[in-house]
């Protein structure tokens, strides 16, 4: 990626977070980064193109944050990671989340629903540890570290670590 495409996306994360997918133009855009509107045409053809670019990015955000689980085999430990996942994001992606979660209402995209990258991992913890009913179990999961996100997002967490404390007293973790 160029500079000028990552200063491109910095300020449409940051714009977008603001002031909504919706209220953006491509010519603020290009304005706050300082390139032409043209050269956001160029890139990434429209704004649409620009926010799949930006789902393409959070998508892999969360791999990175995924892949550590691969070393991982206590199903409590896995489970523990995962929740602790939203309490430990940086400002810059916390932004961008914020951006993929406006627009994930506004447009209902099924590929918005990132937490579902999760979903395997979870399950196969529940399993692991003999719930009764897994499935359950692991929507229960998903709902609770969807909502600590969300929390995150829109608060500055200072608690963080209480929260988390509090989750894993619940899950017995």
């Amino acid at each position: 990626m160029t500079e000028k495409e990552l200063k491109i996306i910095n300020s449409a994360i940051n714009l977008f977070a603001q002031t909504g997918y919706d209220g953006t133009s491509t010519s603020i855009i290009a304005k706050e980064a300082g390139v032409s509107e043209g050269l956001i045409f160029k890139h990434f053809k429209n704004k649409n193109g620009l926010l799949e670019k930006l789902i393409e990015i959070s998508k892999e955000k969360l791999k990175d944050m995924i892949n550590p689980l691969q070393e991982l085999s206590h199903p409590k430990v896995i489970l523990k990671y995962i929740l602790s996942i939203p309490l430990n994001i940086g400002q810059q992606e916390k932004k961008l989340f914020t951006v993929i979660y406006g627009v994930r209402w506004q447009i209902n995209d099924k590929r918005m629903d990132l937490l579902k990258l999760f979903e395997p991992k979870i399950l196969e913890s529940f399993k692991a540890l003999n719930h009764n009913d897994p499935i359950s179990e692991t929507r229960t999961f998903l709902m609770i570290l969807e909502g600590t996100l969300l929390y995150v997002l829109q608060n500055d967490s200072q608690d963080s670590l209480l929260i988390l404390d509090n989750l894993l007293e619940k899950f017995n973790l």
